[in-house]
């Protein structure tokens, strides 16, 4: 079948609106991920992306970095400081996997082997978004069974127990037994409480969309984590200034964070599959069912839009014309990526920087972190690159907390957190 590349910025940000051409990027995969919001097209993603974009309001984002996120992060950070170093292939993980089970409304003991039980089941969906990407397309089939056991394992395990624990909650709220403020505050499962009927959003794919959001949160904003933090230390061995600039200016981070994601978007590619004839921006015309396909990761480094050596990592960098610093990374049209807002925030100005309900982002908020505890490369440690997929996984990325760089007077948490 013929595939059309789409090179240029600007036509990939015009063809990725398109009403015509379907989310095909995840085709190979028929057992995760087809009904959730990523792979929905027209009135069916518009209504579900409805119900998503309900649950992301300020109140959620309050909630999530006053509570969740405290919590999460020191049972992340805890086993560093007590192990005396850490590796960030499996930290970025677990931290996230916390922060999005949590949002999610998924409930588990506060341990690391409950932590890592669904890390591992989530390791397994992780092949889903990628298994289009393969080297060796012969392991497809093998994967797909493993999709299958770790949704069956997903859902008798955790989710199950957590919609029965919240539909019991909900049952004694309208009982008048408890008040509304004993309501789970968490996300997703609890959204979706409010559907009466599987008519409108049917068992199976509550049960999936819960898997994914926990995906889409964890795993693909872990890698960018890691690929950040491998940046920033290399960053800082030039300009240690920035240790402190980093975590005084919210500005100063999120362009760092989105030079970062320029250079390593969640998904290095994004494809489209033509519902009928359709003319493209880049002049060119795609048959009905050929797929139309955009490479972020070059598109992202154009020279001529962002300006000279595009492969390094500058946040400092001029660009030319009214484009973002982290290009094309999240998408565009309607499949823009949901989790935009939760993983780096919005955007920074002078006026929001300070404000208490201003969303920071998770990258923002774990990196400021590590660095107010010193993180620096473990010197007995070397860094490797899992080479299986075209993403750039790390599989392994040790590092410290060396106190002689921990940075003294800073608050465990951003200025404009509530206390």
């Amino acid at each position: 079948m013929a595939e059309h590349f789409v090179t240029e910025y600007h036509d990939a940000e015009q063809t990725l609106r398109l009403p015509d051409l379907h989310q095909a990027l995840y085709d190979a995969d028929t057992v995760f991920l087809p009904r959730t919001v990523v792979c929905l097209h027209g009135e069916e993603h518009a209504r579900k992306k409805r119900i998503f974009a309900g649950v992301f309001n300020r109140r959620f984002f309050k909630h999530y970095q006053n509570h969740v996120f405290p919590m999460a992060i020191k049972e992340s950070i805890d086993p560093v400081l007590a192990d005396g170093h850490g590796d960030m292939a499996k930290f970025a993980y677990r931290v996230l996997i916390n922060l999005t089970a949590d949002s999610a409304g998924i409930d588990r003991r506060r341990t690391q082997d409950d932590t890592d039980r669904l890390l591992a089941l989530l390791a397994k969906l992780g092949h889903a978004p990628t298994m289009g990407q393969l080297r060796d397309p012969s392991d497809r089939e093998k994967l797909l069974g493993e999709l299958e056991e770790a949704l069956t394992a997903f859902r008798d395990e955790f989710f199950d127990p957590s919609l029965a624990r919240r539909r019991a909650l909900v049952a004694r709220f309208e009982a008048g037994e408890i008040e509304k403020s004993a309501l789970p505050q968490d996300a997703i499962i609890a959204q979706l409480l409010a559907m009466p009927t599987d008519d409108d959003i049917p068992y199976d794919e509550r049960m999936k969309d819960s898997a994914f959001f926990i995906l889409a949160g964890a795993f693909t904003t872990a890698n960018v984590l890691m690929n950040f933090v491998n940046n920033l230390l290399d960053w800082l061995e030039t300009h240690p200034e920035d240790r402190v600039n980093l975590l005084r200016d919210p500005i100063l981070m999120q362009t760092f964070i989105w030079e970062n994601t320029r250079l390593h978007p969640a998904s290095p590619i994004t494809k489209r599959r033509a519902l009928c004839p359709t003319h493209l921006p880049d002049g060119h015309d795609a048959a009905k069912d050929e797929y139309v396909t955009m490479d972020l990761s070059k598109i992202n480094r154009d020279a001529e839009l962002f300006g000279g050596d595009p492969e390094a990592f500058d946040p400092h960098r001029e660009l030319a014309g009214n484009i973002p610093l982290h290009g094309l990374s999240f998408g565009g049209g309607a499949h823009v990526c949901l989790g935009k807002l939760l993983a780096v925030g919005v955007k920074m100005t002078e006026e929001n920087k300070d404000a208490e309900e201003t969303e920071v982002g998770t990258i923002a908020l774990v990196t400021r972190e590590l660095l107010r505890r010193g993180i620096a490369r473990d010197p007995d440690g070397a860094v490797e690159i899992d080479e299986s997929t075209d993403r750039r996984h790390f599989a392994t990325l040790p590092f410290i907390f060396d106190p002689a760089l921990a940075v003294e007077g800073q608050p465990a948490r951003p200025a404009n957190f509530a206390t």
